[in-house]
């Protein structure tokens, strides 16, 4: 077999051209796409990791940011819990002295009361054994201070209540019963008719009659009504004013 050298000279120069073609051509280009492609998805990947670190560490922030506000929301909690203990307590002692304080004025009232019920007290009695001395002595209790009790009483009493009494009296055959311990002369009536007509006018029926057992003083008597002024009266109101 014989080998032509020319042919097989021009072979290998149109391989190793096409070979440099290609290179040249085809396989820089593709290796050039390649590293393109895997600078591209290195730089992916690289910004793929920035963003995780970055996706992380903004995490991180937000837990580190929500434990900083549960933990100022519990002190804040602690503090108004301790701030509404302490107003509790504050007004807890305030109430206790307010209470003390009213009791003390509570106390100090009832005495101040009961001294000024017993000096009436004790008035009315000095009062009373003065006008027991004079039924003892039978001595009757002085017209001109039972007629200023009668008028005193009458000029305090309301309109209403006059007029009340007066009413009583307009009925049919109605009269007002004057009671004394003792007869009253013919003078003391007058004094007691003329005392009377000042309210009640001055056609007002006066009846006079006599009871020892009042002791002294005196007592009108209406139809439906009663106003006492007699020592026996007022010896009955001292006795359930001791009671009380």
């Amino acid at each position: 077999m014989q080998i032509d050298w020319w042919t097989l000279g021009l072979q290998t120069v149109n391989f190793l051209i096409v070979i440099w073609l290609l290179s040249r051509f085809l396989y820089r280009p593709i290796r050039r796409i390649i590293e393109e492609r895997e600078a591209a998805d290195k730089a992916a990947s690289d910004a793929a990791k920035d963003k995780l670190e970055e996706a992380q560490a903004v995490r991180r922030t937000y837990e580190d940011k929500t434990a900083q506000l549960a933990a100022e929301r519990q002190e804040r909690e602690a503090d108004f819990h301790k701030s509404l203990e302490a107003e509790k307590d504050k007004r807890l002692e305030a109430a206790r002295k307010e209470a003390a304080q009213l009791l003390t004025d509570a106390r100090a009232k009832i005495e101040e009361d009961k001294h000024q019920a017993l000096q009436s007290l004790k008035q009315q009695i000095e009062a009373l054994a003065t006008d027991l001395a004079r039924v003892a002595l039978r001595g009757p209790c002085r017209l001109p201070e039972t007629l200023a009790q009668v008028q005193a009483h009458l000029d305090g009493l309301a309109q209403g209540d006059l007029d009340t009494l007066k009413v009583d009296l307009q009925a049919k055959d109605a009269a007002m019963t004057v009671m004394t311990a003792h007869s009253l002369s013919d003078e003391e009536k007058a004094a007691w008719n003329a005392c009377l007509s000042k309210y009640f006018g001055a056609d007002v029926a006066v009846v006079f009659t006599e009871k020892a057992e009042i002791l002294g003083g005196a007592e009108l008597h209406f139809p439906h009504a009663a106003l006492r002024f007699s020592v026996a009266d007022r010896l009955k109101r001292a006795a359930q004013a001791l009671e009380l």
